[in-house]
């Protein structure tokens, strides 16, 4: 069976072929269609499957990468969320300045996160640079 990972979801997208014999994919989950209509991209997509046991681990890597950040991404929107409801600096008790002040401590300690994420990122891609295909 020929798969790829869904872009938003990761989930496994059996590859399905159209009335005029072309490739594409559907996540029946988030409902993302990928269509590969050109010859060259056709061509591509048959070398990546090919190829797939190598694919598989770049894939795995990048679906295991793209659940992190999406991880500190949704903390960092909830954090500001809550920095939101908290309100305005000069309605705040003492307890709401404590609050607020450990949440943005938070929200930079995410920040810091998704950077050092990003460099570590950048340098696995450079390190495994995956073969061509095509």
């Amino acid at each position: 069976m020929q798969t790829i990972p869904c872009l938003l979801c990761t989930r496994k997208l059996e590859k399905r072929t159209s009335k005029r014999g072309k490739p594409y994919f559907v996540c029946d989950f988030c409902g993302i269609q990928l269509f590969v209509r050109r010859k060259q991209g056709i061509d591509r997509l048959d070398a990546f499957f090919k190829n797939a046991e190598k694919a598989e681990v770049h894939y795995q890597q990048h679906a295991q990468n793209f659940h992190k950040m999406h991880a500190i991404l949704k903390e960092i929107d909830d954090v500001q969320q809550e920095i939101r409801n908290i309100g305005f600096l000069h309605y705040f008790s003492d307890q709401k300045y404590r609050i607020r002040k450990s949440l943005n401590t938070r929200l930079e300690f995410l920040f810091s996160q998704l950077e050092e994420f990003s460099g570590e990122d950048k340098k696995n891609a450079v390190a495994k640079k995956p073969e061509s295909f095509g």
